[in-house]
């Protein structure tokens, strides 16, 4: 009887123990498994950001045309003017990466309302989980330069 008893002890306190120590690695294996999918999110999202520009710059047609330099990180215009060696992007290309890039209605009429005497001019916004901020300037002869850079 005595023999029995102590199995019986010695099952419920194996199970007592048991139980936490599975539940512990399970924890772990989730806790594992989770930081694996974030890094994963994470990478993901840093390597839509590298190509986000370089997407703009495709979609457009401009990719003879439209810089993307700072590994991905920044998007330089060159607008055409009236000078013949001003810049290659015409109103429509200008117009399509504007939008491309997410431009709010705001900052796309603040550069397109800009003036040579106004100097170079800037705005920002969020567009697909990424900070955007842009510079311009204007001058007939030069036509519409800018320059977007991913700011995070």
């Amino acid at each position: 009887m005595v023999g029995a008893g102590a199995l019986v002890v010695g099952i419920l306190v194996g199970v007592a123990i048991g139980v936490p120590v599975g539940s512990s690695a399970t924890e772990s294996r989730l806790k594992q498994e989770a930081a694996s999918a974030a890094a994963a999110a994470e990478k993901a999202a840093e390597e839509a950001k590298s190509t986000f520009f370089a997407d703009a710059v495709k979609k457009c047609n401009l990719v003879a045309y439209a810089d993307v330099e700072d590994d991905g990180t920044t998007l330089i215009i060159d607008g055409e003017g009236e000078d013949a060696l001003s810049g290659d992007i015409d109103f429509t290309g200008l117009d399509c990466v504007i939008d491309a890039v997410g431009t709010p209605s705001r900052v796309r009429e603040l550069m397109y309302e800009t003036r040579s005497l106004d100097g170079r001019q800037s705005g920002n916004w969020e567009a697909e989980d990424a900070e955007i901020e842009a510079s311009w300037s204007y001058h007939p002869d030069d036509g519409l330069d800018i320059i977007f850079e991913l700011v995070n």
